[in-house]
């Protein structure tokens, strides 16, 4: 069979490396996939698997000593919780945002078609003693998939 062609190789690579970026489980797997190259053939060294997968040989070494510690123990290879900023907005405001974002603003009394982050953050600090600004509400309404651009129909059903 002839060799098949793969036309702009490292921006596809690229991509390819940015996806698995994109959730834990795909992280796993990658790494994974490292270690498992390298006892599938056993000429291959930690800096061949990392030119290959874009990694650094040192990354590649740390996952595979983690690995050899623990007898195989595929959870040492998964991110370790990051400690952080609590979030502003707890979970049982969000439940009350996401309660009010499934009506229409016209509900609560506000001359409006769609939710906006003025009239959302408004009505949070004047009904519910929610003081959020107006770009937290944006942000919040993005991620319950309230978007707030023009055009997109989500007032009645933003995603649950």
């Amino acid at each position: 069979m002839k060799r098949l062609e793969i036309k702009n190789r490292e921006l596809i690579k690229e991509r390819i490396l940015e996806y698995f970026d994109t959730s834990d489980d795909l992280k796993l797997s990658y790494r994974l996939h490292c270690i498992l190259m390298l006892i599938q053939d056993s000429k291959l060294s930690c800096d061949d698997v990392a030119q290959l997968h874009g990694t650094t040989p040192q990354t590649i070494a740390r996952w595979i000593h983690a690995f050899n510690i623990t007898n195989g123990d595929i959870s040492v290879l998964k991110d370790k919780d990051k400690s952080g900023r609590r979030p502003r907005v707890q979970e049982s405001p969000l439940n009350i945002i996401s309660d009010v974002l499934k009506k229409s603003p016209q509900n609560y009394g506000i001359n409006a078609q769609r939710w906006e982050g003025q009239s959302l953050s408004t009505l949070l600090k004047d009904k519910f003693r929610i003081d959020l600004k107006v770009r937290q509400c944006q942000r919040i309404m993005k991620s319950l998939g309230a978007a707030n651009k023009k055009g997109r129909n989500w007032v009645n059903n933003p995603a649950e």
